[in-house]
């Protein structure tokens, strides 16, 4: 399975090992429990969200934007489609929306994408004024309170400290120990994308996420144990907290290796007038829903009406 081509976030893991790193992780932590909303799979557009999250990370891709961007972009897309009714034909303008506010909050700001270069990657091009009516609509639905943990960051937190020597056995030589420590990081990094798959990992408090990626990636390797003491102080999880979701992210990478090759192996013995089923891309014009022009979306609170 081919893993998306950030940047490197490993820096920010580097940076955070300093005098105040505990009180960082307890800031992150009390975060996580009181500025995440509740999704509760009501989106008309859930049948879309496949596609929204391959967008929000191909566009990350192709502006080399950390994995926390991504990561943070998909989860306020998943909130705010919760309790909104987003028209078909804007859904790459949100989704765009989504990344241009959590690149504000996650990259230095040479790299924040530009509204422009971002409207370049749209299919049907907005008028750029659209981005600054949606990112205040997103900010108003948030309120302000945009300072949300998400799996990814705590991955960077502990992604250093995945393996030390005492995983592994004392005969093993220097170049071993350094090909295992980047294999586990690599792991770690596929579990990550792996969680964003699943709406429903996104009620998963992330810390708790975050440390089942670091014991699945683990669990692939010739380790001595797959949670020993270091990784419960480390990440304040026993392996009894966290082995279901363990079992669930394993059997979800399986898969995606299945899939993949059963994908590969579908193209490989297409006929020459056979063309292979490929998911939902967008283009359907019998999707769109007709919109006012002077509308940036067709918006229903749907929480205001349930209160």
């Amino acid at each position: 399975m081919e893993l998306p081509v950030y940047r490197s976030t490993l820096c920010i893991v580097e940076e955070h090992c300093t005098e105040y790193s505990d009180e960082i992780m307890w800031i992150v932590q009390e975060a996580e429990l009181n500025n995440r909303l509740i999704i509760r799979y009501l989106s008309p557009q859930l049948q879309y969200r496949t596609f929204m999250v391959n967008f929000i990370q191909s566009v990350g891709e192709r502006q080399h934007l950390r994995r926390s961007t991504v990561h943070l972009a998909i989860y306020l897309m998943d909130a705010f489609m919760d309790n909104h009714n987003i028209s078909d034909n804007r859904l790459e303008l949100f989704g765009s929306c989504c990344i241009l506010l959590a690149s504000k909050l996650e990259e230095n700001e040479p790299n924040v994408p530009s509204s422009k270069k971002l409207n370049e990657l749209l299919k049907c091009p907005c008028v750029l004024s659209d981005f600054a009516v949606l990112e205040l609509m997103l900010l108003k639905f948030f309120k302000w309170q945009l300072i949300i943990p998400t799996t990814s960051v705590f991955v960077e937190f502990w992604v250093l400290n995945i393996v030390s020597r005492i995983d592994f056995a004392s005969t093993i030589s220097d170049e071993q120990y350094y090909d295992r420590r980047t294999r586990a990081v690599e792991l770690v990094l596929e579990f990550l994308d792996v969680t964003l798959l699943d709406i429903k990992m996104t009620n998963i408090r992330p810390s708790l996420l975050a440390s089942a990626c670091m014991a699945a990636a683990r669990s692939l390797l010739p380790v001595v144990k797959i949670w020993n003491d270091n990784m419960i102080v480390l990440t304040s999880y026993s392996y009894s907290d966290i082995s279901f979701l363990t079992r669930e992210l394993l059997n979800w990478r399986a898969c995606l290796i299945t899939n993949t090759i059963s994908r590969k192996r579908g193209l490989l013995n297409a006929t020459d007038n056979e063309e292979p089923d490929l998911a939902y891309d967008g283009d359907e014009e019998d999707d769109v829903v007709e919109t006012d022009d002077e509308d940036v979306l067709v918006i229903k609170n749907k929480r205001a009406k349930r209160d």
